[in-house]
């Protein structure tokens, strides 16, 4: 008779169990009354019960535990491994063989959270859903389903509230869906629909009833919680591609209709397919750079322009590309501004910066550097420890070396979770400037809660501020109330000294743009503050130290 295994694993903490995988959860919890009522917790649970009595320390000390259990032709190995906080890993092997080895690969392949199956029939599978004769009319439409930032459910939630809505999610879409249409949950919290239509039109109304069944609010006790949904769809004849196939045409789909905003449907194109593998192979190209130190920083000089003096820097990312030269951020930026690879990247230039910092103090240059933040990574939850850990391992920097910059449409956007970000920063001795500020219309509420050290006058403001009076007019508002609420205010786009001699008679007196300087390598830095404080392009002005 052919045999049959299944792996899991528990993890036992002071008596409880305190982490399982989908396998272990699939034979404690599956329910009696399925798969044939041939459930297979009634073996393994009376192993776990021992297996919680068996203390942490000392049991499997240097050596394997294992515990044997059969069950008719059911065997069960158990083997030990102790860890750290008074826990240990159990690994377990399932081996069964005849009918209940049938049974065993039955479960296998269904999600043990949902009870929905862990991937999509096949098109041999699907095919008795539809009479040979209508097969060549009918289409197969895969959908992928992609919960929009389900990871806030989890926080706000926890994980037990996060499991609950997955579940409620499988059971709506169960509902949503006519009989024959096969469902399964093929990720974390990624869904997958197939089933037969005779139209793009016809798809399109089921998913409006699915998002709008997935949209209604998840009530747990005394909490609710609202959800969006994108999808992606790929539709074919009927066998015309293998499910599997189709699926990742779905995803690829998905793909574009998160980027679009979320909450929406997108059908597979093969020109975008064709896009999105080109965009894929260049993060990957970004990554292998960032592994072999292909990036680097150039910094851009701030100055006080009354005064003729270096105030700091502004570092700029570049990447020295092999074959395609010295790249500017436009070229490669926007690839991963939504990719985890962004986070990489910016951690990256937090270390460098500071690393720079360091070293020019060693040489007898001290000033600060600016670094960008991107949305993503600021809101990334170990942040402000991984910033920590950077300022760590160079303690001879003052506080105030390293400044952080963020968007202000981010600010915006996250208002309360960015004022905790500055707030952590501050307590760093690390201050935060607004950058682009002017271009996302923040009101004075949000301005006056939000503890900045600056706002940066946004360029194409500063730039067109000789020619356009609307121009003008902006920049002496936002000084006029920057100096309301005891903000400093730097320009950028300082393309001229006409530009520096307008700002100033404007009140503003900080500004960095080519009219300054152009980005700098970090060896040019220590002797163009010499040369640009010995022969400021604006006189020193009275009271200048």
């Amino acid at each position: 008779m052919p045999t049959r295994t299944l792996v899991g694993h528990l993890k036992i903490c002071d008596g409880q169990i305190v982490w399982a995988d989908e396998d272990a959860y699939a034979l404690l919890d599956f329910p009696s009354g399925s798969l044939d009522d041939m459930p297979f917790g009634d073996v393994l649970a009376p192993a776990a019960a021992r297996l919680m009595q068996v203390p942490a320390r000392g049991a499997v000390d240097g050596r394997s535990v294992e515990l044997h259990g059969r069950h008719e032709s059911l065997l069960v190995d158990v083997r030990g491994e102790r860890m750290e906080d008074s826990c240990v890993l159990w690994s377990f092997t399932l081996t069964a063989r005849g009918g209940r080895g049938q049974r065993l690969e039955l479960l296998s392949r269904h999600d043990a959270l949902t009870r929905l199956p862990n991937r999509l029939p096949s098109i041999e599978e699907l095919a008795p859903a539809h009479p040979p004769e209508d097969e060549v009319e009918r289409m197969l439409a895969v959908c992928y389903l992609d919960l929009d930032r389900f990871r806030d459910v989890n926080e706000a939630l926890g994980p037990a509230g996060g499991d609950a809505v997955l579940r409620e999610v499988a059971r709506r879409l169960k509902a949503a869906v006519p009989n024959d249409a096969a469902v399964a949950r093929v990720g974390g919290d990624e869904f997958a629909l197939a089933l037969g239509v005779g139209s793009q039109e016809e798809v399109e109304q089921l998913l409006e009833q699915v998002l709008a069944r997935l949209a209604h609010p998840f009530r747990l006790q005394e909490r609710s919680t609202r959800l969006r949904t994108s999808v992606g769809v790929a539709l074919m004849r009927h066998g015309e591609q293998p499910t599997e196939v189709m699926l990742q045409h779905a995803q690829q789909a998905v793909f574009f209709a998160k980027r679009a905003g979320g909450g929406q449907v997108h059908f597979f194109d093969a020109g975008q397919a064709q896009e999105q593998q080109e965009e894929a192979r260049e993060r990957q190209r970004i990554q292998v750079g960032l592994a072999l130190g292909e990036f680097m920083l150039a910094y851009q000089p701030k100055v006080d322009m009354r005064c003729g003096r270096v105030i700091g820097f502004e570092a700029l990312v570049r990447w020295q590309h092999p074959q395609r030269g010295l790249l500017q951020p436009a070229a490669f930026v926007p690839l991963i501004e939504d990719h985890e690879l962004v986070e990489r990247l910016g951690d990256w230039a937090l270390g460098e910066a500071v690393r720079q910092a360091a070293q020019w103090l060693d040489t007898g240059t001290r000033t600060s550097i600016s670094v960008n933040i991107s949305p993503r990574h600021l809101l990334r939850p170990d942040f402000i420890e991984r910033l920590g850990l950077h300022l760590a391992r160079y303690p001879q920097l003052q506080a105030g070396v390293l400044e952080l910059e963020i968007l202000e449409t981010t600010a915006i956007k996250d208002f309360a979770a960015v004022a905790d970000f500055i707030v952590a920063c501050q307590a760093l001795g690390v201050p935060v400037v607004m950058d682009d500020f002017g271009t996302g219309y923040s009101s004075l509420t949000y301005l006056r809660e939000l503890p900045v050290a600056a706002l940066k006058l946004d360029q194409s403001f500063v730039r067109g501020m000789l020619d356009d009076p609307e121009d003008e007019a902006i920049i002496r508002g936002i000084l006029v109330m920057a100096r309301g609420l005891g903000r400093k205010t730097i320009a950028e786009g300082v393309e001229s000294v006409a530009h520096g001699d307008a700002l100033m008679a404007l009140g503003c007196t900080l500004g960095q743009g080519y009219g300054i300087a152009k980005p700098l390598a970090a060896d040019r830095v220590p002797d163009w503050i010499g040369e640009f404080e010995s022969a400021p392009p604006w006189g020193r002005a009275d009271g200048c130290a």
